[in-house]
């Protein structure tokens, strides 16, 4: 199996996080360990707070070559410099986010719990599938 077929870890902010500490431990996994991508999941709609931890979290990703993906918010991944947008919603919106962000934007699509949704979304374009439910660890 070719390394681009490996599955890679992908990590999860909290809903809400410190931006005194977190950046700090952010920082010691990533040196720690192989992570391919960090999906920005905050709890929070207010742009500025989204905007202040995207612009903390960016500058510890890209510092280590990790991708930075943003949940929902599609008009924020060109405006915050980051990486793409994970999809709430399977398959259903994919082929307009890849047009509006381009071939080079990271598209990852939530896919609930079957198989059928993630073929459907990959077949849609996803460059990643996410199944779940996804809670606290």
């Amino acid at each position: 199996m070719a390394d681009a077929d490996r599955p890679q870890i992908y990590l999860i902010t909290p809903p809400d996080l410190d931006l005194a500490v977190f950046p700090d431990r952010l920082a010691a996994v990533l040196d720690s360990a192989d992570i391919a991508c960090i999906r920005l999941s905050l709890a929070s709609h207010d742009e500025d707070r989204i905007a202040r931890v995207a612009d903390a979290l960016r500058g510890v990703a890209h510092a280590r070559d990790v991708a930075l993906v943003i949940e929902t918010h599609i008009l924020m991944v060109e405006r915050l410099g980051l990486d793409g947008v994970h999809l709430t919603d399977g398959a259903r919106s994919i082929r307009k986010v890849r047009k509006d962000l381009g071939n080079d934007a990271i598209i990852g699509a939530f896919c609930g719990i079957t198989r059928h949704d993630g073929i459907s979304a990959a077949e849609a374009g996803a460059d990643y599938v996410a199944f779940g439910p996804v809670g606290e660890t």
